[in-house]
């Protein structure tokens, strides 16, 4: 298993939800913004929702979970939430524009 995969593994056993889904949406964030400089992407915690929203690609989006469901994709693997929410943005019309490190590791 590779360091960072060691890592993100820990961080799944180990954070808290609301931790955790912040993690993921920053990387989330890092990579939309490699794809489209002119991205804007936001997310906000509370009241035990956890909501994902912006604009790349010349689309808008929103996604919005709730604690519970971040918690499933937590105990489903490390990099589930991260997978689950780059399948939502391709039915949105948010294409991945090339594989990544990062991607290879959520998709793998």
């Amino acid at each position: 298993m590779r360091e960072n995969d060691l890592i993100r593994s820990y961080m799944a056993a180990h954070l808290t939800v609301a931790s955790f889904a912040s993690h993921v949406a920053r990387c989330v964030q890092k990579q939309l913004l490699q794809f489209d400089r002119q991205a804007a992407i936001h997310f906000d915690s509370s009241q035990n929702v956890f909501h994902l929203y912006g604009y790349t690609q010349g689309k808008m989006f929103s996604l919005l979970l709730t604690f519970a469901e971040v918690e499933e994709w937590k105990a489903a693997g490390p990099y589930a939430l991260d997978r689950y929410i780059f399948c939502e943005l391709e039915e949105k019309g948010i294409s991945i524009v090339h594989m990544t490190p990062y991607l290879r590791s959520v998709f793998s």
